[in-house]
């Protein structure tokens, strides 16, 4: 079956549940700002590796729903509400932490930033 297509708007609760149907767990997430290849400042949405109901999780339940709220707010008024759930959806990645490295998914994310 085809994906639904991806909305204009997001809210954090969508965002929980598109994480969720992805790997299977409420995987933190955050909006990153790295230089690519080329040196350019590049906005990113990360997926990280930590999650609700993990002993070391940082947040609480309420903090956790606040911050995906904050990111799902902003890829909104930043108009990349479907690059970033075409992100995730392609993913063929997962987050994991093991021995040597922690691997947060890094969704590119097209934002003119000034400066």
């Amino acid at each position: 079956p085809a994906e639904p297509a991806a909305p204009s708007t997001l809210t954090g609760e969508e965002l929980r549940a598109l994480v969720v149907e992805k790997w299977g767990r409420p995987y933190d997430t955050r909006i990153c700002q790295r230089r690519n290849q080329v040196n350019q400042l590049r906005l990113y949405l990360q997926v990280m590796w930590k999650y609700v109901g993990q002993r070391s999780f940082p947040m609480t339940e309420q903090q956790y729903t606040e911050q995906l709220d904050a990111v799902a707010e902003l890829l909104t008024e930043w108009g990349v509400v479907e690059q970033a759930v075409a992100g995730i959806r392609s993913s063929r990645k997962i987050p994991k932490v093991d021995t040597v490295t922690a691997t947060a998914i890094m969704i590119p994310l097209d934002v003119e930033l000034e400066g």
